[in-house]
C-alpha cells in the first residue's frame, strides 16, 4: 500500500484535507487516477490488490473510493460492502461499459477509462459533496 502526501494543497474543492482511497492493479492506472486527485488537494492511498484496500478501509478516515471494475483476481463486491457498511462513498474508474457497472451495482457512479482529469474530479467531488450533505441531515 503506497500512501503519498505532497503538501497541503487547499482548494475549491476540497474545502478540507481528505483521504481517498485508489483501488487499482495496474500502477500506471492507478498513477493517473492519483494524480489529479493530489492536485485536488486530496491525501491518496493506492492500493493495488483488495487485501490492501480492505486494509485501508478499515485503518484509514476514507472520504471516498476510486475502484476499477474488473480487479484482477475477483470482483468489487466484497470491497463495495465494506465501503458501505464504513459510509464510504465510492466511484468505479473502469474500461467495462456504464451499463456492465450499473447492471451490478444500481445507482453507482461511473468513470469510463479513458477519462479527463476534469470528468474525474467532478464526479469524485460530486459523491463526497453528496455524502458530506447527508450526513448531516
Amino acid at each position: 500500500m503506497t500512501v503519498l502526501s505532497p503538501p497541503l494543497k487547499l482548494t475549491a474543492q476540497m474545502p478540507q484535507r481528505k483521504t481517498a482511497l485508489v483501488v487499482e492493479t495496474n500502477y500506471l492506472v492507478a498513477s493517473s487516477v492519483e494524480g489529479p486527485l493530489l492536485g485536488a488537494g486530496f491525501r491518496v492511498i493506492v492500493a493495488l490488490d483488495a487485501e490492501e484496500a480492505k486494509t485501508a478501509i478499515s485503518t484509514h478516515q476514507l472520504a471516498v473510493a476510486v475502484i476499477d471494475f474488473r480487479l484482477q483476481h475477483g470482483g468489487p463486491e466484497g470491497l463495495v460492502e465494506l465501503l458501505r457498511a464504513a459510509g464510504v462513498p465510492y466511484v468505479f474508474c473502469t474500461a467495462s461499459s456504464t451499463t456492465e457497472v450499473v447492471e451490478s451495482f444500481p445507482g453507482a457512479r461511473v468513470v469510463e477509462k479513458p477519462f479527463g482529469d476534469d470528468i474525474l474530479l467532478m464526479v469524485v467531488t460530486e459523491v463526497v459533496n453528496f455524502a458530506t450533505m447527508t450526513r448531516r441531515l
